[in-house]
């Protein structure tokens, strides 16, 4: 059932912007890094896209699939002789299927971008990232982004489009600034990409290289020490996070 309900989000989706959404956002943040910042193009690309086109992106999608349901008024799925949890899950399997699409893209851009301008273009890049670490970073992207998936749906479900798109964003922007720097940021699930991305592709969530002359540079910053920390406290909110919203959408749904 849970296989046909995701199917069922697949082909509700296939004709809205969804899919624009998933390869245009992170192809327009490459494009415009390449122009704006050719030297510094793959640091760049990473860090706008996790500071704040991610969770942009993530908030606008949950806001496709909100809106087809919104103008049905539920009426499509009211009449399934179905729990409407599976209904639930289809959804957060159709979110997670398209930021995996959009890391991907992301990932094989900048590695494209990287490789023109440094071997084609002959431009010296002003800090090397080894593919290897750019893989790796993508990985740990899309794990520690999981749960923003059921979260912007939930917000949507409780407080509207425009209105669960600001709070994602604006509360996302904050915990990946300040939090993401405090030896505590596990804790809040908005902090840990940008923690992350010190230890591994060693920028700092300002955008700049994690050096010691570096505003914000700290040390504890670069080091691997709180890497699988990070990624089991982001699938265990993600865990949490699918629970609760399914419930609220079940409960919202029966009214």
């Amino acid at each position: 059932m849970l296989k046909k309900c995701y199917k069922a989000e697949v082909l509700k989706n296939r004709h809205t912007a969804a899919g624009k959404l998933t390869v245009g956002m992170p192809l327009a943040v490459v494009f415009i890094a390449a122009v704006l910042t050719e030297d510094y193009v793959v640091i760049d690309c990473f860090n706008w896209w996790y500071m704040g086109l991610l969770p942009a992106f993530t908030a606008l999608l949950s806001g496709v699939m909100y809106e087809k349901e919104k103008r049905q008024r539920n009426r499509n799925i009211l009449s399934l002789p179905i729990d409407m949890k599976k209904i639930w899950d289809g959804k957060v399997l159709y979110g997670i299927r398209m930021l995996f699409i959009s890391l991907f893209v992301l990932c094989g851009a900048v590695l494209l971008a990287g490789f023109l301008f440094k071997e084609l273009l002959h431009i010296e890049l002003a800090v090397e990232i080894g593919i290897e670490n750019q893989l790796v970073a993508a990985a740990v992207l899309f794990f520690t982004s999981l749960w923003q998936v059921p979260f912007c749906l939930l917000l949507l479900q409780l407080f509207g489009g425009a209105a669960a798109t600001l709070i994602h964003v604006a509360g996302y922007m904050c915990m990946a600034v300040v939090i993401s720097l405090k030896p505590y940021f596990m804790l809040l699930p908005g902090a840990i990409s940008a923690r992350l991305m010190c230890s591994i592709l060693k920028i700092l969530p300002n955008g700049l290289v994690a050096r010691p002359e570096s505003v914000t540079y700290l040390p504890e910053l670069v080091t691997y020490k709180g890497v699988l920390a990070g990624i089991i406290s982001s699938i265990l909110w993600f865990l949490l996070l699918w629970k609760v919203s399914r419930q609220v959408f079940e409960r919202q749904v029966a009214e």
